[in-house]
């Protein structure tokens, strides 16, 4: 009779681990169900937040920048003075003219192509006001522009402070605010792709 109680209570045993195995099993299982449903909703707001992140780029990176645009090298050019003083050209050798010859600005350039002015020793003056020698309807040329005249049998060519500035022989990064000139200089009032004048002498 005995080993029929010990029989069964090892049998109750084994049923019983057998139960709270299967039921601590089930419970690990929905448990993981119930983590991995909560995790999804928060894992696609986690998606839809960060896709519009992904498309912005950073301030100031290459999405942000305007396409470069193409270099024309006829295109024309305004230029405005510096704060600081304008730059004479250097190097140059000064011609000392002849008493005997004559001295002229030429336009071989713009709406006054082809006209002749004299630069004499009272000078002549360049610029958009009507007072001006040579009067310049552009409105990259200032209303009292340029003077140009003769100083010690010199032809100098002075800038009267205009606002894009007076420039010669095509060097466009070079102001200039007084020069000697040589023949055959070419003077741009303003900027490039405005009225151009040479110095021709006679």
């Amino acid at each position: 009779m005995l080993k029929i109680y010990i029989f069964f209570g090892i049998f109750a045993l084994v049923l019983i681990g057998i139960v709270v195995s299967v039921v601590t099993t089930r419970r690990r299982g929905l448990r993981q169900k119930t983590n991995a449903v909560a995790a999804k909703p928060a894992a696609k707001v986690n998606a839809v937040a960060a896709k519009p992140a992904a498309k912005v780029a950073p301030s100031g990176g290459p999405d942000t920048m305007p396409p470069a645009a193409a270099f024309d090298p006829t295109a024309t050019r305004i230029h405005f003075r510096p704060s600081g003083p304008a730059h004479a050209l250097l190097e140059r050798d000064e011609t000392v003219l002849p008493t005997a010859v004559s001295a002229r600005l030429v336009c071989v350039g713009g709406t006054q192509k082809g006209h002749s002015f004299p630069v004499t020793v009272a000078g002549i003056t360049v610029g958009r006001d009507a007072e001006n020698d040579i009067v310049i309807s552009d409105l990259r040329v200032s209303h009292h522009h340029a003077w140009v005249g003769i100083v010690d049998h010199k032809a100098v060519l002075r800038d009267l402070g205009s606002t894009n500035g007076t420039f010669l022989n095509a060097q466009m990064d070079s102001l200039v605010s007084e020069v000697v000139l040589s023949p055959g200089d070419t003077i741009f009032f303003g900027g490039h792709g405005g009225q151009q004048f040479r110095f021709v002498v006679d």
